[in-house]
């Protein structure tokens, strides 16, 4: 290990003193006219990185300044709590361009993430440096966000700033996450009929109305309960009407308005088995009858393949600018024809968001999955088994560590959607 060196902190020679050392630098031959220097002291030390550094202190008690500096900067490189504050004047825009390669999320979540970044994030943080954003600043920024979008869009656009800063923390570039301890504004608490979901009798007033093509794949939803992607991804390889069952092995996802298939689906738990009715299985075999499907079986990044998939958009195999259309189905078209349904058929609600003054609808298609997982409830399936077969990662946390589910989760809740074996939990 080298030895340390005496003159550190050294006295930094200027023009504008009149000492020996000055004079002799600045002025040679001149006669000096100070005694003791008025240079200001600088501290030299290295980073963990073993790069030397320096930092000037000038003024009263400089020397002394200097030397508590180097020992507090010396205790810090040792014990590993080191924070380059040089490092921390970075924009917050190019901390963006550095931190959003590292992120490890599917290409949705990154288109969603770079709108949040656009609209929300960088016009009020892009031209900062890192260093410079107090807690204050989050939420002044926090504050402003409420007046013009919803708690939802909020707490996404402070998670990108949260995760942004908290990743900075840890490379050493600030000494503490300004994010820390702002709370965000809760939305406006609804009413326990406005959590319901819609009823079975519902949902076959909205699918009568829905033209002929999409009242299996409703069948479907209602039955199996599930999610938009999973349903418009699946691929007659995957479906068993021998045991009147289907494997959910990926999912369709929109990147940048064209579809893109996920190996996965939203979770690890989305793969897995799920049960027919006597009731989804029947629609199901009349509508492959109808529209059949190759039960090929290629891979997640092999392209789509939308000759495979069960469910298909009424254009498919129609040439547009001509090209022959992929014909999967494009979720805001379906969305066109759901609210028209809704509407003629008056099973609507609109309720003016007090926020963004926008109308938000019920039902949702999602609904449809929240109301099959009340019907799974009413029919006394087991939370667990009820997880299984919905895919969720896990329910309570009392649950998931106190019950496990059955074995046999698939044959029971089959039994019980075609209305026997029903088990009723006390």
């Amino acid at each position: 290990m080298p030895r340390k060196a005496r003159n550190n902190p050294r006295q930094v020679r200027i023009k504008s003193c009149g000492c020996k050392q000055c004079t002799e630098k600045f002025r040679p031959g001149v006669e000096h006219t100070r005694k003791d220097c008025t240079g200001p002291w600088q501290a030299r030390y290295r980073d963990p990185a073993g790069k030397q550094r320096a930092k000037t202190f000038a003024g009263q008690n400089a020397k002394r300044k200097a030397e508590a500096f180097l020992d507090s900067t010396r205790d810090k490189v040792r014990s590993g709590s080191f924070v380059d504050l040089d490092r921390g004047q970075i924009l917050l825009s190019d901390w963006y361009a550095k931190w959003k390669p590292t992120r490890r999320i599917a290409a949705n979540t990154q288109e969603r993430a770079e709108s949040v970044w656009a609209n929300h994030v960088e016009p009020h943080f892009g031209s900062w440096p890192l260093s410079s954003v107090g807690n204050l600043d989050v939420e002044e920024w926090v504050a402003k966000l409420a007046t013009r979008v919803g708690p939802a869009t909020i707490e996404q656009a402070f998670q990108m700033v949260d995760r942004m800063l908290t990743a900075a923390k840890r490379d050493r570039r600030i000494a503490y996450n300004p994010c820390d301890g702002v709370k965000l504004p809760k939305g406006q608490p609804k009413h326990p009929d406005d959590l319901m979901p819609p009823t079975y009798d519902q949902l076959s007033v909205i699918r009568a109305a829905m033209p002929e093509h999409y009242h299996a794949f409703l069948i479907m939803a209602e039955e199996t309960g599930l999610r938009w992607g999973e349903l418009v991804g699946l691929r007659r390889c995957w479906v068993n009407l021998d045991d009147d069952s289907i494997q959910v092995r990926e999912t369709v996802i929109q990147v940048r308005g064209n579809p893109q298939r996920k190996a996965y689906p939203k979770s690890a738990a989305g793969c897995r088995t799920v049960p027919l009715s006597a009731r989804a299985a029947r629609a199901l075999r009349e509508h492959l009858a109808a529209h059949p499907a190759k039960a090929t079986r290629t891979a997640p990044g092999s392209g789509m393949h939308a000759e495979e998939l069960v469910f298909r958009s009424p254009q498919a195999g129609r040439k547009v600018k001509g090209r022959a259309y992929h014909g999967v189905m494009d979720r805001s078209n379906f969305w066109r024809l759901w609210n028209k349904a809704t509407d003629e058929t008056d099973v609507v609600r609109r309720v003016a968001n007090p926020v963004t003054d926008r109308i938000e609808r019920w039902p949702h298609f999602h609904d449809v999955r929240h109301a099959f997982a009340s019907r799974l409830h009413e029919l006394g399936i087991p939370e667990a088994d009820a997880q299984r077969i919905l895919g969720h990662e896990r329910g309570a946390r009392v649950t998931w560590l106190y019950t496990h589910a059955s074995a046999d989760s698939v044959t029971s809740v089959r039994a019980a959607l075609d209305g026997g074996g029903l088990r009723r939990v006390v």
